[in-house]
């Protein structure tokens, strides 16, 4: 889905533009990808998993973009993707259409501005208008910012899905589901 660019003022002064990523954008999600999952381990992958290539990634953001049912959100300062928020659909089938997942990855770089939160309310507020009633996301345990953030927005934890994600070293953190519903 293609949606109206919003602007924002940071807490810095800078400005952020909410946009439709689009198919130019490829090598900067990519790069984007690859810097989150490195700076944190919340993330489903490690920076060396991402492997898209650019024609992949690109055809991605495409299929987005003619989706009147999903979007992929960049946030961009200053002419960088400082990070980026996606709305899928669950499937099409009428018992699970109102329902959509969600996901945000932003660079360390860019925390603490107003950037997550101002994507969160722009991604509600688009699945609203999508037609959605529920949206839903997963969250790895010891990840306190985010589900701050996610309550904040009246997301409630529903589930855990104990040892969800395996690292490197052995280690296990548990992962929750949320869901905040959004009418209907």
């Amino acid at each position: 889905m293609i949606f109206e660019e919003k602007r924002i003022t940071l807490k810095d002064g800078r400005t952020c533009t909410l946009r439709a990523a689009d198919a130019p954008d490829a090598a900067a999600m990519i790069d984007c990808l690859r810097t989150v999952s490195g700076e944190t381990p919340f993330l489903a992958r490690n920076a060396d998993e991402v492997a898209y290539t650019l024609e992949e990634e690109a055809s991605i953001l495409t299929g987005k973009r003619s989706n009147p049912r999903e979007f992929m959100m960049v946030a961009e300062v200053d002419g960088v993707i400082a990070g980026n928020c996606g709305v899928g659909s669950k499937g099409g089938r009428r018992r699970v259409v109102h329902r959509c997942g969600f996901g945000i990855a932003l660079k360390a770089a860019y925390w603490h501005l107003g950037i997550g939160s101002a994507m969160m309310a722009y991604a509600i507020s688009l699945a609203k208008a999508m037609s959605y009633e529920q949206m839903e996301l997963e969250v790895v345990d010891g990840n306190d910012r985010a589900m701050r953030l996610y309550e904040h927005f009246g997301f409630r934890t529903t589930g855990t899905n104990p040892r969800a994600l395996k690292y490197d070293d052995g280690s296990y953190r548990d992962e929750h589901q949320m869901v905040k519903l959004l009418g209907g």
